[in-house]
């Protein structure tokens, strides 16, 4: 059978899952927090960047089915990979889609070094496109109980992470 590098990626994830670097992140509101923050539950994260024209929109829609969905106390964190994206931006983003901290924050990583390690790690390929924008990989990522990125899936497939949420939650 042959895979898509995105689909081996996926199926190495599944087979392997990895702690994220618990790099320091800020969120839309100003506050400070790290991954670690998230540990003892289930988290479901996306890479986005505030103003992407295309999949990010796909992503935050998805988020904002799941935010009406999800059990209590899994919460979602939409992640900018773009250093541009500051408070303004993140704000923006997060009243575009609703997102309301605690439960959904959107989140960037002030370091340079901390978010390309953060992304090499999660297996995020972001490319500047040329004109201000990135060309990059999606998805809805799930992250267990343990920190451990465990599953990535397709940016529609809600129903997907529901399901393997219930997996974890037992």
């Amino acid at each position: 059978m042959a895979l898509t590098s995105e689909a081996a990626r996926r199926l190495d994830i599944a087979a392997a899952p990895r702690m994220l670097p618990d790099v320091p992140l800020y969120d839309q509101t100003s506050a400070k927090l790290q991954l670690s923050d998230y540990r003892g539950a289930p988290v479901v994260l996306e890479f986005i960047y505030a103003t992407c024209p295309d999949v990010c929109l796909t992503l935050g829609t998805a988020f904002e089915r799941l935010d009406a969905v999800l059990p209590p106390g899994v919460p979602l964190l939409s992640l900018s990979f773009d250093p541009a994206d500051g408070l303004q931006r993140l704000g923006w983003f997060a009243n575009r889609h609703g997102a309301e901290a605690p439960h959904w924050r959107v989140a960037g990583v002030k370091d340079p070094k901390a978010r390309a390690a953060l992304l090499e790690r999660a297996g995020v390929v972001v490319i500047p496109d040329g004109v201000g924008g990135f060309v990059h990989n999606a998805g809805l990522y799930l992250i267990d109980g343990k920190g451990r990125l465990s599953r990535v899936f397709d940016p529609e497939d809600t129903k997907g992470v529901l399901d393997a949420l219930l997996v974890i939650e037992g």
